[in-house]
């Protein structure tokens, strides 16, 4: 049996309480919407056949995409159809200009009607429209973004929380506000200052991540910064074909020694008997037992160690699942790296998940330049990261 509520108040944690004290933690969120001030949420509970689920969808306000595509389009079609009736107005009024004299017959015409009044265009009006359209372009934005939220696992309540937090409920730029707002969770705290000390930095992710072009692009913003930084790279892919080769090219480019280790207690080993004034970028191994018997290794004995640093790294076009699985797999993570950002955006939804999650984005790899393709993300850069995510959904076709 199903059950139904539609339910007004000030704000939406007022309403979500209301909602759960009447149908309980596991109604469902059918629509919201800001009205007269306040905030309407339609909730309800229970399994509805297909007769009561096709009655209900009829009630409900029509997909917020589409509404506001058709919203779109009538007005643009309405600011058209005003220009175009201010150009046919001002073409009937131009002033003909009267043949010469000697060709004026001699019988007098009949007088020509007057010309229609010349409508004024109204400014007002049109302004009205130009308002209407970021209103409703902002408010797409906004919800194409709490859908990302909600197939990332977002809870109704939890997105209204950061719907109210981020202020996107008051007009105008709910978009701006909301994708703002986001942008904040996301970053890292003080990244341009993430190597500014030395450390022991691991890089951990998927094959095909990046991982080595990002320790490279790592260690020449440190020469950048710091030409005399003494840092050293290590190769613990012993068993991936290639990758001490990889290193070492790179190794050559950055003026920078580089070593490899077949074994973890080799690493640790080193780690301990060297002057813990200098940097270490550790190209970790993709295969996950292998990365946890170095991390386990790098553990026990961290106390004689430089301090260890965590990095994972996501590529920009990894899906949301397998994005997810990096956090999960590789524990304690400090701060997140995304990478090849010149192939493809990351999704809405992935950006939603990391949010989810608290991951601090310290670097942003668009290329694999080595001096150039590195940045530590601004606010802004994020912000635009969530905007170009969410861009192939929320366009409007006219």
């Amino acid at each position: 049996m199903m059950n139904r509520m539609k339910v007004f108040a000030a704000d939406s944690v007022e309403a979500m309480a209301k909602i759960t004290k009447e149908l309980g933690n596991e109604a469902r969120i059918y629509s919201t919407r800001r009205v007269n001030g306040g905030i309407e949420i339609i909730a309800g509970t229970g399994d509805a056949d297909e007769d009561t689920h096709e009655t209900l969808q009829r009630s409900l306000p029509p997909n917020p995409k589409a509404k506001a595509q058709a919203d779109f389009a009538a007005l643009l079609a309405s600011a058209r159809e005003l220009a175009r009736y201010g150009e046919r107005a001002s073409k009937s009024t131009e002033r003909v200009q009267p043949p010469p004299l000697d060709h004026i017959p001699e019988r007098t015409a009949e007088p020509a009607p007057p010309p229609p009044p010349h409508p004024s265009f109204d400014e007002e009006r049109m302004a009205s429209i130009e308002n209407t359209v970021t209103e409703i372009k902002s408010m797409l934005s906004a919800g194409l973004m709490t859908h990302a939220l909600s197939m990332a696992g977002a809870s109704p309540e939890l997105i209204a929380i950061y719907l109210a937090q981020s202020g996107a409920y008051e007009q105008p730029n709910a978009d701006a506000k909301f994708g703002a707002f986001l942008a904040k969770r996301l970053i890292y705290p003080d990244a341009d200052k993430f190597l500014s000390t030395p450390k022991v930095i691991l890089a951990l992710g998927p094959s095909g991540a990046g991982k080595t072009t990002l320790l490279a692009q790592m260690i020449a913003r440190l020469r950048m910064n710091d030409p005399n930084a003494r840092v050293t790279l290590v190769n613990a892919h012993s068993s991936r074909f290639g990758a001490a080769e990889d290193l070492r090219a790179y190794g050559r480019i950055l003026d920078t020694p580089t070593i490899d280790i077949e074994h973890p207690d080799e690493l640790v080993e080193f780690t301990r008997g060297i002057d813990q004034r200098i940097y270490i970028f550790v190209d970790m191994p993709s295969a996950p037992d292998e990365c946890a018997r170095i991390s386990a290794a790098l553990e026990e004995n961290a106390e004689y160690l430089a301090p260890i640093t965590r990095i994972g790294v996501i590529p920009a076009n990894l899906s949301q699942e397998a994005a997810m699985g990096v956090l999960d797999r590789y524990h304690d993570l400090e701060a997140i790296a995304i990478t090849k950002l010149s192939e493809g955006n990351p999704t809405a939804s992935m950006l939603g998940k990391l949010s989810l999650r608290n991951a601090r984005v310290a670097f942003l790899s668009h290329t694999s330049h080595i001096t150039r393709g590195l940045s530590e993300p601004r606010a802004e850069d994020l912000d635009q990261l969530i905007r170009g995510a969410l861009l192939p959904t929320a366009s409007v076709e006219v």
